[in-house]
């Protein structure tokens, strides 16, 4: 079987980004992340693909980084599921390689040693196959220096909270708004500080029931997560005690898409932008129109927003979607 090696960008983020754990899973990318395309790889590279292969499974894939005039590697899924197109397991979350956590295996940087001679050109990765003279040394890397595996894993992943946030509302309260603004800010820099507002949350919960805060921060850090049912069950919680609330109302969407029902949060991103007037979340509808393969009603809803700033940011332009996806009566009248 041919290994997948997979160039990273940016090494900061490989906790966030391809060795964070979404509900027991680990996504990554075979272009960049500053591309928008859905065609990621082709498949045809691999011996076993085709032009009509859309994915292929039990690949193992190699992640290198620039260094010293080569390239090292930093760590490895033992074995990943390859799709030719993306997949978008929630609003900002995306990748076409997907592997379980328990396969995926990160070097400190010590042990960053293995340089591996690349030839991606204009790529983001290469397929090297079993007769090729690098394939052996890539292999070895994987079973001679396995890395680092439990740091990356919800399900090992300790929290301990101090006997302040633990039993006063107002300091675990003070803690969850900390770890949701880091979290936002996208300073995060790993696994625990996400789980850690889980905890927080449910503990603020815990210690005032009749406040939708702590359900609202457990849910949002579930979102993060992956733990969707588990985050929406909070969410109901929390609606149930300000069911006008639009932050709430935004984070049941987003819920909605983790859970694969994309048209469904579309209305509640539309209910929390009625309630608020808040562009943002004329953004987060219209992307999930994208997601339910609707584009007519996504760019109707990115023509409501009036700070294009935000449209600029998402690189969104409305003359190309307008290009790309001319309304319905005017395919008609084309056709």
């Amino acid at each position: 079987m041919a290994i997948l090696v997979v160039r990273i960008e940016d090494v900061s983020t490989l906790l966030m980004n391809e060795f964070f754990d979404y509900n027991g899973r680990c996504y990554a990318l075979t272009r960049s992340r500053k591309e928008n395309t859905d065609v990621c790889i082709n498949l045809e590279d691999f011996y076993e693909g085709t032009v009509q292969s859309e994915s292929l499974e039990d690949i193992p894939v190699v992640f290198v980084k620039a260094q010293d005039g080569g390239w090292a590697v930093i760590g490895y899924y033992k074995r990943a599921e390859v799709r030719k197109k993306i997949m978008r397991p929630s609003l900002f979350l995306e990748g076409n390689i997907r592997a379980d956590v328990r396969e995926a295996w990160l070097f400190s940087e010590d042990e960053r040693k293995q340089i591996f001679a690349a030839h991606f050109g204009e790529r983001y990765y290469e397929v090297v196959e079993d007769d090729d003279a690098r394939y052996q040394p890539l292999m070895a890397c994987m079973t001679d220096n396995p890395g680092q595996n439990s740091l990356l894993r919800y399900d090992c992943v300790d929290i301990f909270l101090q006997s302040t946030i633990r039993n006063q509302y107002e300091a675990c309260l003070a803690e969850c708004e900390r770890l949701a603004s880091a979290l936002m800010c996208e300073t995060c820099t790993d696994l625990r500080e996400i789980k850690r507002l889980e905890v927080c949350g449910r503990q603020a919960a815990v210690l005032n029931g009749r406040e939708a805060d702590g359900y609202y921060y457990e849910a949002m850090a579930d979102e993060q997560l992956g733990r969707v049912r588990q985050g929406m069950k909070a969410i109901e919680k929390a609606l149930r005690i300000e069911p006008e609330g639009a932050d709430l109302m935004a984070l049941k969407g987003q819920l909605l898409v983790g859970m694969g029902k994309a048209d469904a949060a579309a209305q509640w991103f539309h209910k929390a932008w009625y309630e608020s007037g808040d562009d943002d979340y004329l953004m987060l509808e219209g992307r999930a129109w994208l997601l339910d393969e609707k584009p007519d009603d996504a760019l109707e809803c990115f023509k409501k927003i009036s700070d294009k700033g935000l449209l600029d940011a998402a690189g969104i332009n409305l003359k190309d979607m307008e290009q790309r996806w001319p309304p319905v009566s005017a395919r008609g009248v084309r056709g």
